[in-house]
């Protein structure tokens, strides 16, 4: 790395906290997802759905159509940010 000794760099990456708090960062977080799992399955998976045909509704229910108009945004706004991206002036660096 530029700038740095060796010994600084190895310092760094070789600290002895390191091993002991990534392990016990993974173990509370394992810990802290098993609650978060438990209340994401439903409650009572017995439940019977009424059939919509045995209470009298005949017809079928669906969204009507929709239009391309958010997929030709999203299109557009790519193609302005690839083309804006030519003209960046490729002398500057980010010390300007």
């Amino acid at each position: 790395m530029t700038g740095y000794d060796r010994s600084m760099t190895h310092r760094l990456r070789h600290t002895p906290g390191r091993r002991i708090f990534a392990p016990i960062m993974l173990a509370g977080l394992i810990l802290l997802s098993l609650p978060v799992s438990a209340h994401a399955r439903p409650g009572d998976e017995d439940e019977v759905q009424p059939d919509a045909r045995l209470l009298g509704y005949d017809k079928t229910v669906a969204l009507q159509d929709g239009s391309n108009a958010l997929t030709y945004f999203l299109f557009v706004g790519l193609g302005v940010l690839c083309c804006g991206v030519l003209f960046i002036s490729s002398k500057r660096t980010h010390l300007d």
